[in-house]
């Protein structure tokens, strides 16, 4: 074989392999500004918990005035159907 012939054999194996990496590199940075995207929307579990146990506490202050209130009511009404 030719000495030219291999060269543009190799030539032209070495630039088909170069495109492949290229489109895999691409590919990979892609994924990995995706990536960061994603993470931007989720919220950590973490974070989920302790907004969840917030949540809780306020329902359970919020509940205990409803029913010292309405033991308020409970009391007054009591009264009234006693006279």
């Amino acid at each position: 074989m030719d000495q030219t012939l291999i060269n543009w054999v190799f030539a032209g194996g070495g630039a088909a392999f170069g495109w492949v990496l290229k489109v895999v590199w691409d590919a990979i940075q892609e994924l990995k500004r995706d990536l960061r995207e994603i993470e931007k929307d989720v919220v950590r579990r973490d974070d989920f918990k302790d907004v969840i146990k917030e949540i809780k506490d306020d329902m359970k202050d919020g509940f205990n005035k409803i029913d010292s209130t309405l033991g308020v009511l409970f009391k007054k009404i009591d009264h009234l159907n006693e006279k």
